[in-house]
């Protein structure tokens, strides 16, 4: 038996493995999570290798992976999109174009990624804030996490971003209802928005009842 049947077959049962992953009946588009589980799983192994090899550390490729993903701060005809610091953290706002008379609501939202990944520069993230901004008229301002930096950094750095956007001024220069505001997260950031949400909450207790 030559070689080449050999690796065939082998790579045959290995691609067969990385596509199937058993689904329930209920989930439409199946292909999609088999392409997205595979993609993930080859990653997975890539990166697995390189480290143990010593080319590069696992976080460091999917990293890089993830940053072929970044979009651009181009605005549209309903939102106007830019790149800005609060505190000296990025964020991106989302602006609503349409015009309003009463102050808008506002969004702070933290990207997920395990506290070691991610950014609201990925396409899902800027297209879901897009979506927000548009659907709810509301003001949204993305939080840009510092991968490289373990936790409480990230914790801190949301801290920040969300004392700077609640002052009166910043309010009123982006039209934002102070009793109008939510924080919100996916993943890693839905932890962070929870802890930050508590935080905020009990500075503002503690002032009332001051």
């Amino acid at each position: 038996m030559g070689y080449k049947p050999l690796c065939f077959g082998l790579t045959c049962i290995l691609f067969a493995y990385y596509i199937y992953t058993p689904m329930p009946e209920n989930i439409e588009e199946p292909w999609k999570v088999r392409i997205m589980d595979a993609a993930i799983k080859t990653a997975s192994l890539m990166a697995t290798i390189l480290e143990k090899t010593g080319i590069k550390r696992f976080d460091e490729l999917f990293s890089i992976i993830i940053k072929l993903d970044y979009t651009q701060p181009i605005s549209d005809e309903n939102v106007t999109v830019m790149d800005t610091t609060f505190s000296d953290i990025p964020v991106r706002l989302y602006l609503p174009k349409r015009k309003r008379e009463s102050q808008r609501p506002a969004v702070i939202f933290i990207h997920g990624g395990a506290f070691v990944l991610g950014s609201y520069k990925q396409t899902p993230l800027d297209l879901l804030n897009r979506w927000t901004a548009n659907k709810l008229d509301a003001v949204v301002v993305g939080v840009d996490l510092a991968p490289q930096y373990p936790f409480p950094v990230p914790y801190e750095d949301v801290v920040s971003v969300v004392k700077f956007f609640l002052q009166d001024k910043i309010l009123a220069k982006y039209g934002v209802d102070p009793n109008r505001i939510c924080i919100s997260g996916d993943s890693s950031g839905g932890t962070l928005a929870a802890g930050v949400a508590q935080l905020v909450s009990c500075i503002s207790y503690i002032s009332v009842e001051c």
